[in-house]
């Protein structure tokens, strides 16, 4: 079994990588959030205490980047503390946080094209951060 470290070399190399998946993540769930009008989905909700109304392009991308970056951060702090196995802990972890980020979506009041959408856009930025994060990542 070989085991790698993480040098300031690999941290160097990591950070364009995470950097990169997190943008085109962001980038790509705007473009379904924009698209998905446009194709007769109505994209409107209706959140407890709130008039019903249409899902803002801007939050596909905004909680696409934050959402993405505690990922990153994440996984940062796991390297730092747990070492060799914070790919192994981090990946674990990322799929029960997007198993969980179902909840909210197909609760938001909106009509099962809609909430198909919002859950999509969770398995797409899943699809791109956590394989680019995994790779990144120490190995044990």
């Amino acid at each position: 079994m070989t085991t790698t470290t993480t040098s300031p070399e690999t941290v160097r190399r990591a950070w364009p990588l995470r950097l990169g998946a997190v943008a085109a993540a962001t980038v790509v769930n705007a473009l379904i959030g924009a698209l998905a009008p446009l194709t007769g989905v109505s994209m409107v909700i209706s959140m407890p205490g709130m008039e019903p109304g249409p899902v803002p392009v801007a939050a596909f991308a905004m909680w696409t980047a934050v959402f993405g970056l505690l990922g990153w951060g994440t996984l940062a702090l796991a390297e730092l503390v747990l070492r060799n196995r914070a790919r192994v802990v981090w990946t674990t972890a990322a799929v029960v946080v997007l198993l969980l980020s179902f909840l909210p979506s197909m609760s938001v009041g909106g009509d099962a094209a809609t909430e198909g959408v919002l859950l999509f856009t969770h398995v797409v930025a899943a699809a791109i951060l956590i394989p680019v994060f995994w790779r990144s990542a120490r190995t044990a």
